[in-house]
């Protein structure tokens, strides 16, 4: 699947799947200190918000889809599935509260954890150490910092592509090519959808902060 961003810029964007459907929300007050950007995800209609905020969230395969009725000779709808209704209703997936001087905190699930803790740091990329964290399938999954995208791979060897950020194409000479920018999430990675585009988020961030740096020096 593909999430695509509406506008430039990590931390202040909508992302939409092929549809143009809004599926993911990321948003962050802009000041230089105490910086907490919310990621927050689409929910059905009839979704109640939780008492405690972070312990809710939706998986893909929970988002029900309206499946078209089949209709008897009198017209009447038979086996129809109740709609959802998704009115662009967000709710929050998780938080990051970004630190100048010390390891942001990660906010997932209900669970709070240090940046450094759950992304840890593994080898070298073109801006950064690499990081490395484990999925809730068990597994250990490894985000490269490339020298102008983030790449996802499985982290046992076999070095397997699990989801790629593409940059966006501008189409000047070919209009036709002209595309934004988006995360794709290969086939290996879609039952963690929501753990990868939390930690995509915190690690394109991490990565533009280096080029920009390196591109200062």
């Amino acid at each position: 699947m593909n999430l695509y961003q509406m506008s430039s810029g990590i931390l202040n964007n909508t992302y939409t799947n092929e549809s143009g459907q809004a599926i993911y929300k990321v948003s962050t007050p802009h000041k230089f200190s105490g910086r907490v950007t919310t990621i927050s995800r689409i929910v059905p209609s009839d979704y109640e918000p939780p008492r405690v905020e972070d312990t809710t969230s939706y998986e893909l395969g929970s988002l029900r889809k309206c499946t078209p009725a089949r209709s008897d000779s009198d017209g009447s709808s038979i086996g129809r599935e109740p709609e959802v209704d998704f009115r662009d209703r967000f709710a929050p997936l998780g938080y990051i509260d970004w630190k100048v001087f010390a390891s942001s905190v990660m906010r997932y699930k209900g669970e709070e954890v240090k940046a450094t803790t759950y992304l840890k740091k593994q080898g070298w990329g073109s801006y950064g150490r690499n990081r490395v964290f484990k999925g809730p399938d068990g597994k250990e999954y490894k985000w490269i910092l490339g020298s102008s995208i983030p790449e996802l791979i499985l982290n046992d060897g076999s070095k397997t592509l699990i989801a790629r950020f593409h940059t966006r194409k501008l189409g000047v000479f070919s209009p036709a090519n002209a595309r934004p920018a988006y995360l794709e999430i290969l086939p290996d990675g879609e039952h963690m959808v929501d753990v990868i585009f939390f930690t995509f988020i915190y690690i394109e961030k991490i990565r533009k902060e280096q080029e920009r740096n390196s591109a200062a020096a």
